[in-house]
């Protein structure tokens, strides 16, 4: 790898989201709550780099599991984030 491409690869790893940011502009939670969808550029970008839905390893569904349980006990998603109707599909 060379300078200009690593210095292009941090370049490109700034432009993801900062947690601090107003994260509802660039996700959506899927109509039934288990998968966080990114709408924007920057969110597809984030949740494919973070794997923010198992997708990356085959097999692999702890974070999908996990947020069926917290769904079955009522604490997911939270009620002020944005979900996907069935017209958005």
């Amino acid at each position: 790898m060379t300078l200009n491409d690593l210095t292009k690869q941090l370049s490109d790893d700034a432009q993801r989201i900062n947690a601090n940011t107003v994260i509802l502009d660039h996700f959506i939670w899927t109509a039934d709550g288990t998968r966080i969808l990114g709408i924007t550029p920057m969110g597809r970008a984030t949740c494919d780099r973070l794997d923010m839905n198992d997708d990356r390893y085959q097999g692999e569904r702890s974070i999908v599991e996990a947020r069926t349980l917290w769904i079955e006990a009522g604490w997911h998603p939270p009620d002020e984030d944005p979900r996907q109707t069935d017209g958005d599909r």
